[in-house]
């Protein structure tokens, strides 16, 4: 019988020409960045899904379209399934629950695809990019090594659905969490990054905190009446968790948004302990009266060390400085000296607590 007497024959041919160019291209951009072993497994389920819709006559060679087909949803299926875990764990606050949509993709390959387009655009300064992506790529090698697959906050606010009403946070648990201490940190510009979390909470494990990072939108505007409201919702489902006593910090624009916003954790009713910048500051802000700790690449240019030392000096014997020759990317490119620095700090101040 001619293919043209099968409507459903053209439909699937039409939306082959759609989807072909776009697998094609998702096929491409895995080889480029190495993708994750779903990222792998979405590319070719959709190459293949393409390449069954376009083969005629489809409704003879349509095994092809079904096996891309099942190979998408299998991955999809493994992905919500096992992309969460009792360790790395990601919520939705300030009501229980949690986005599935955040489970569906890696986040190392989205990550990777936005780094290399900031690269190619030329919007990140060369002598701060430098390094930039091989640190981001052995941050997600560490993170799959001793996570596996986790979510990621990132889906849900490209999507534009972090509000103060309902945002989502990753919870970073050690292994003997404490029943009352928790480090909150606030992410920068482009978004949440449970890698970046996962960073942080290495350090915080020294004092058995939990470690909790909320979402607000993509550029990282915490000083905003949305990021404010936002901390504050996190700040308050913490104390009906027990916790009693917070350390909060910031990378980048959360760094500014932690120092501007120092305040709102005693208006909380939580105790704050200090303060942790990491790659901003902002002159402007109150001067805190905790202890702070700045960690700071001495090559900035996006946030100039300058900047970070100008507050530094005005807070005296409360400010902590560490600095290491790197750029704005030094949480990423020295992460290990980065960590060192934040576990002797934290260590300290709790030692200075119980005495």
């Amino acid at each position: 019988m001619n293919a043209s007497r099968h409507p459903l024959s053209w439909s699937a041919f039409s939306l082959g020409l759609v989807t072909g160019p776009i697998t094609c291209g998702l096929f491409v951009l895995a080889a480029c960045i190495g993708a994750s072993a779903s990222g792998w497994g979405y590319a070719l389920g959709g190459v293949l899904l393409s390449l069954g819709l376009l083969t005629k006559p489809w409704r003879t060679r349509r095994g092809l379209t079904r096996v891309g087909l099942a190979l998408l949803v299998t991955v999809a299926a493994v992905r919500l399934a096992v992309a969460d875990g009792a360790r790395v764990h990601t919520e939705r606050l300030p009501s229980p629950g949690t986005r599935y949509l955040n489970r569906l993709v890696d986040e190392r390959d989205g990550t990777l695809v936005a780094a290399h387009a900031l690269l190619l655009a030329r919007r990140l300064p060369a002598s701060d990019a430098a390094g930039f992506i091989p640190a981001l790529e052995s941050a997600f090698e560490r993170l799959a090594r001793e996570e596996g697959p986790v979510a990621t906050p990132a889906i849900a606010t490209w999507l534009g659905l972090q509000s103060p009403e309902a945002f989502d946070t990753v919870v970073i648990t050690p292994e003997h969490p404490s029943p009352d201490t928790a480090v909150v940190m606030l992410h920068g510009f482009a978004g949440n990054f449970t890698v970046y979390c996962w960073q942080l909470a290495q350090a915080a494990r020294a004092i058995s905190a939990r470690t909790v990072c909320p979402s607000v939108g993509p550029q990282g505007a915490w000083w905003t009446e949305d990021g404010a409201r936002t901390l504050e919702q996190t700040l308050t489902g913490l104390k009906a968790r027990g916790i009693r006593r917070v350390y909060l910090a910031g990378l980048s624009n959360g760094a500014v948004g932690a120092h501007v916003l120092s305040s709102r954790v005693a208006d909380s009713g939580l105790e704050l302990r200090g303060l942790v910048l990491i790659s901003g500051a902002e002159r402007r802000a109150a001067t805190p009266e905790v202890p702070v700790l700045f960690v700071q690449g001495t090559r900035d240019t996006m946030m100039p060390a300058s900047l970070a030392r100008d507050v530094a000096a005005r807070l005296g014997r409360r400010a902590t400085w560490f600095g290491v020759d790197s750029g704005h990317f030094a949480f990423l490119d020295r992460h290990a000296e980065c960590q060192e620095a934040i576990t002797t700090w934290l260590l300290r101040q709790e030692g200075r607590a119980s005495r």
